[in-house]
Order: structure tokens, then sequence, then C-alpha cells
């Protein structure tokens, strides 16, 4: 392969639906050994989505909670407060915590902020969404226990590219984004940029607002993003990748009572440095460093029912410091076996002057191997990790896996495999306030065990696709007595993702329903924050090669949180997308029925107002109606 040519990647992946399929031909640059990661765990009986730059573009104003859960089946993702926020998430039937979040490869979640937040992220810089299901331990580390969600910023794609877009909706908000991508001689650029802003819409009926809150009850954002990508093909075998990343933005948090401003202001660096060096036919070898930075300024003005101000934070601090190194080796003995091989070292720190705590700088240092061998025409992969966490003793985790072509029309694949979550910073270190849980510093990790069993099935024109998972959970970190303690019980989780997908000529339609039962050991109760149902439905039409039409539907299930109940709903969304030449038309119809319906649930405190105490619901999304143009040149 020369410097200016491309790597072509035939990937038959275990598909989830197939609006969402990996395209049967990869087009990719040079791709690094991380960078192929969620394709090879795919080709080795794991459960992948992936979510395209296409289809990002349907949603218009969306942010990434949106797109994932119309797009993911067994995903549960809403936003506590609209666009922008901070969300609740739930893949195949686990709790927030058990999902590892990266970008770009790197860890957006470590010990000390496990409940990740990716209010900051605006989806227009977002190349595509890798969703691996089920544990991934072996390969990732710590936190992978339910799966990985991989968000890839914008890259160059075998030729040069600019796109310029805007957007707004009726909320009123306002989307905008530039990105450029070039080959200059022997350098591969990509240059990305985006900034959202908006008024937001009222979280909570009036008669949930008490008269000490803010008169703008409308929670609104602004998020700025700006990065770039140099990859330097050195030669055929050898290349260098730079990328930086810078996140800012500007979120407001309100509460129905007592608070008359509030907002954090967030900043958030990446930066990494990636060599990789083909050593000779049967190996290949890649270096990386990486730093990510999270700093979170939080401002908070109260009002009493005395009508006195009280500044409560002032540019208070929360955030973290995360650097590393990574060393990756994968060794191609011949054509049905092939090992791979790393190394990671972590270090990170955070403090936060709200929960009042500084930790020391920890470190996480880790080696795994992966044996890939073909048997009896069924692809194998069997793995093991050994981690050392600073002031958390070790774990050693395995995995074993598979995917077997039956027939043309049939295929299997399964996984198993264990794996571990360390205490976040707000189980070590929280401090009561406000009825909150009390930390305690001496927690132990939790370990788990996972099991994956899926099929694809061709019928003619229709594909079917179940999917059984099951997970256990010990050394629960749960709460006791008003402290986060390790509990003597488990929490089990079992369940069934279906999906179902058919295309003619000038349509394609997909549907997906999945179920997952998550209970603590003796109770018979949900646990909070994931629901039972999930179900979708998108049909595409193609009246002609330059009109698409859309027609999305998906149904988040009952669920609870505080002792109250949320979700049970189904929303309606409608769009269009037109191309001619170089301009692209988008217009979106988002809760076309303008359905009311609770996303989440808001505490409030022992401070609010004696009969403003009770848990209420939050108000999800109303209809808006969006419009989006992109110029591509």
């Amino acid at each position: 392969m020369n410097r200016a040519g491309l790597l072509v990647i035939t990937a038959v992946l275990p598909m989830a639906m197939p609006s969402m399929a990996v395209d049967d031909v990869m087009v990719v640059t040079h791709q690094t050994l991380e960078e192929s990661l969620a394709l090879d765990q795919a080709r080795l009986g794991n459960s992948l989505v992936i979510i395209e730059r296409d289809q990002i573009e349907r949603f218009g104003q969306g942010d990434i909670n949106d797109i994932l859960a119309q797009m993911v089946p067994g995903l549960f993702a809403a936003g506590k407060g609209g666009r922008f926020d901070g969300a609740y998430y739930s893949l195949q039937g686990s709790r927030k915590q058990d999902i590892l979040w990266l970008i770009d490869g790197n860890r957006l979640n470590n010990r000390l902020y496990g409940g990740i937040y990716l209010d900051s992220l605006n989806p227009n810089i977002i190349e595509r969404i890798e969703v691996l299901k089920g544990g991934q331990g072996i390969i990732y580390g710590s936190d992978a226990i339910a799966g990985v969600i991989n968000i890839v910023t914008r890259n160059y794609r075998g030729e040069s590219e600019t796109s310029v877009g805007v957007g707004t909706d009726t909320l009123p908000s306002v989307n905008t984004d530039l990105f450029l991508s070039r080959a200059i001689g022997s350098v591969e650029l990509s240059l990305f940029g985006a900034y959202a802003w908006s008024e937001g819409y009222q979280l909570w009926s009036d008669s949930d607002i008490h008269w000490t809150a803010a008169d703008d009850v409308e929670r609104g954002y602004r998020v700025g993003n700006l990065g770039g990508k140099v990859r330097w093909v050195l030669d055929d075998d050898r290349y260098l990748t730079l990328l930086a990343q810078w996140n800012d933005s500007d979120l407001e948090r309100l509460r129905p009572y007592g608070t008359i401003d509030s907002n954090n202001q967030r900043q958030e660096k990446i930066a990494t440095l990636d060599y990789q060096h083909r050593l000779d036919p049967s190996w290949m070898l890649q270096l990386k460093a990486y730093y990510h930075a999270w700093d979170s300024y939080y401002d908070r003005i109260d009002q009493n029912e005395s009508g006195d101000i009280i500044v409560v934070d002032d540019n208070s601090y929360w955030g973290f410091e995360d650097y590393g190194l990574k060393a990756m080796l994968r060794w191609d003995q011949h054509a049905d076996q092939s090992w791979l091989f790393g190394a990671e070292l972590q270090r990170y720190r955070g403090e936060d002057e709200v929960m009042e705590f500084v930790s020391e700088t920890e470190t996480v240092t880790s080696l795994f191997a992966q044996f890939r061998p073909r048997l009896l025409a069924t692809d194998f992969a069997f793995g093991l990790r050994y981690s050392n966490i600073s002031g958390a003793g070790d774990s050693l985790n395995w995995s074993v896996g598979g995917e077997h072509q039956y027939s043309e029309f049939l295929r299997f694949n399964a996984s198993l495999g264990s794996g571990f979550r360390l205490p976040t910073a707000e189980e070590l270190y929280s401090v009561e306030e406000e009825g909150g849980i009390i930390g305690d510093p001496n927690l132990k990790p939790e370990h788990s065990l996972n099991a994956n069993l899926g099929a694809l099935m061709t019928l003619g024109d229709w594909t079917l696709e179940p999917l059984l998972f099951w997970r256990r959970v010990d050394d629960l970190i749960g709460i006791e007595d008003k402290y986060f303690r390790n509990l003597e019980g488990q929490v089990e989780t079992y369940g069934l993702e279906l999906l179902l997908g058919t295309a003619g000529e000038h349509w394609q339609f997909d549907m997906a329903s999945s179920y997952a039962s998550s209970q603590e050991q003796g109770s018979d109760q949900q646990l909070d924050e994931v629901p039972k149902w999930l179900a979708s439905a998108d049909l595409k039409i193609l009246p002609t090669e330059s009109l698409q039409l859309f027609m999305q539907a998906h149904y988040t299930g009952e669920f609870t949180q505080y002792q109250t109940l949320a979700g049970d709903y189904w929303l309606l969304h409608l769009g269009a997308q037109y191309r001619l030449a170089r301009h692209q038309f988008n217009l979106r119809l988002e809760n076309a029925l303008d359905k009311e319906y609770d996303v989440s649930v808001f505490n409030p405190g022992s401070s609010a107002p004696e009969e403003h105490r009770a848990p209420i619901t939050t108000r999800g999304m109303p209809r808006n109606l969006q419009f989006n143009y992109r110029y591509q040149f």
C-alpha cells in the first residue's frame, strides 16, 4: 500500500438493525490497532452497533442521548433536563456506571468519575459511534461490565472534504459546525468545530415550581467544541498520529425551588500521540500516550422564603486529570491464528469542593492477552487481563467468545467473561448534604460475570437477530443506612433483544424490542433508572435519489427513581432530507404528536420548602420543528 493508498477492510459483522449495520466494505485511511478493536471484537462473538455519520445528521438539533436512545437496541439513554445535560443510561439492563465510555479510544470515565458527563459534546463533531455490548473487561479494563461506547470524532476519509452546517429549531435553538480534511503530501489533516446554543424549555409544571425559584424556568445551554487530527504517514509501515480536542460549555442547572441562578461551566482538554509500526508481515505495534483534563466550575445563588439572597457556590471547582501510556502488539501467526497483547499505565487524580475531597494520584497498571484461533469453521477468542490498582488491590479477569457461520443464512455468536468496576468518587468520598448519601473510602471493587448468546438469520429480504444476555454483579456497592457499602447481595440481570429488518428497492424498515430484568438478590423490584422494556421502529423511504423521508418511533418503558415512576411513553419523529448538488437540507419534527412525558425524577433536598420536598417528575422535550442546512465542497 503506497502513502496515498487506501486500506479496504471487508467486515462481516454480527449486525444490529440493518439501518445501523456497518457497510459490507468500509474504506478508511491508515488504521491503527486501537481503531480496529471494535471490528475485531465483533468478529469474535460480540454484538456491535455502529452509528454512521449520515445517520447522525438526521437528528438535527438532537444531542448524543437522542441519537443513542433511538439507534441502539437495548440501550436506554435519557437526558435529565433536555439536551446537553446529565443522563440516565442502561445497556442490557445495566446501571449507568457499568458502561465504559471512550472518545477516540480514550477513557472518559475513571475510578473517580464513573457516572460520565457527555453534556459538552456536540454530535456534529462525531464521525461514528461504536457500541459493543456485553462485558469487555479483557480489552478495555475497568467499568466495561455491560459494554463499551466509543465516540469517534471526525477524521480524514481518503479524500479532501469541507462542509459547513447551520441549524435552528422552534424552542429556539441554534447550531453550527465546520469540518475540513486534506492530505498534504504524506500528512493527513482534519479540523472540526461546532457550537450549539438554546434557551431550552420548562422542565416542570407550574404547580411544581416554588416562588423562590428563578423567573426563568427554561433550562438553556451553550456548548462549543474544537479539535483536530494530524496523521503523518512516515512510510508504508509507520505512521504517527496527533489528536487535540477542546470542549467548553455553560450549562444551566435549574431547581424548582430556592435557586435563582445556577450553572456549570465545563472545560475539557484531550490530547493523544500514538505511533503505529508494522515490524514485519506478522507483527504490528502501537504505542500511545494520552492526557485528559476535565474541569467544571459551579455557581449557585439561592433565595430563601424570607427573600434573602444567598451565594451557595461561587466558582466551586470539581474535576479530574487523567493521563497514561498504552502499548498493543498483534501477531498474525498465520491465516487462522493470531494474538493480541497489551499493556496500560493509567494515572489520575481529582478534587471536588462540593463533596469536599481531594484524592491522591492513583495508578492502574494492566497487562492483557487475547488468543484468536479459527477451529472447525469457528472464530474463537480467549483472553486474560491482570490489573493492579493502587489502594484497591488487583484483579484477574478472563473471557471466551466465538462466532460460527453455520450456513449462508445463519450465523451464531457467543461471549462469556468476567469484569470489575472500581468505586466512584461519590461512593468513596461524598458527604451528607441535604439528605445525601455518605461515602466510604474503604469500598472494594465490584466483580461481575456476564454472557451473551446471539444469532443472525437471513430469510429472503428479511433479517432476524435474537440476542440473549445474562449478568451477575458481586460485592455490589449499594446504600445501607445512608452510607455506601459493599452489600452481601448480588445484582442479577437477564433479558432478550429481538431485531427485525426488511427492505425494498425504495424503502427500508427496521424494528427492535428488548426486555431486561435487573434486581438485587432477595428483591422483586427492578433497579432504579432501569426500564424493563424498550422498543423502536424506523421507516426510511427513498422516492428519488435526492429525497429521503424518515419516520421514527421509540418506546421507553416505566422505571423508578426515588420511589417515583417515570418513563412509559412512545415518541414519534418525522423527517426529510433533500440533496441538491453540494447542498443538503434537513427538516425534522421532533415529538410530532406533542406528547407530554416524564423523562427523569428530581429529588428536592432538605432545604426545600416543606410542601415541596416530595420527588417530582421532569418533563421531556416538547414538540419542535428543526431545520438544518449543510454545504459540502
